[in-house]
């Protein structure tokens, strides 16, 4: 799981969406168990940040809630990924699209778009 964990990582950090979606869902297929749940979660964030780049608010935001939705599921990492940081980004993505859909902004400033993080590890 980490080879594919690190290149998904490396792909949405380079804000290339469509790959990391593609290795996410490499990353779903051969999940079990709890693991699906994480998957399901990271690819539906890899997908709602592609919808959000092909200017679909209102499908990013509905990929990007059940996104967060299935990821808190997992407390503050899991599998050497930092959960909270990635809901941090996403809640902050949703709520940039929500103000944009009220009016509140007037554009989407892709430049906020979040990265995502794996942890570091400690020097044995």
């Amino acid at each position: 799981m980490s080879d594919v964990l690190n290149r998904t990582v490396s792909a949405f950090n380079n804000r290339n969406f469509a790959v990391a979606g593609k290795l996410a869902a490499e990353g779903l297929a051969g999940a079990q168990g709890r693991d699906e749940l994480f998957w399901m979660g990271l690819l539906e964030a890899c997908e709602g940040y592609q919808l959000l780049a092909q200017k679909q608010m209102l499908e990013s935001e509905r990929k990007l809630v059940a996104s967060m939705q299935k990821l808190r599921n997992f407390g503050f990492r899991y599998k050497n990924f930092e959960i909270t940081v990635a809901l941090a980004g996403l809640r902050a993505s949703v709520e940039r699209i929500r103000a944009v859909q009220s009016g509140k902004h007037r554009v989407f400033d892709v430049s906020l778009h979040p990265t995502l993080r794996l942890a570091a590890k400690a020097d044995d």
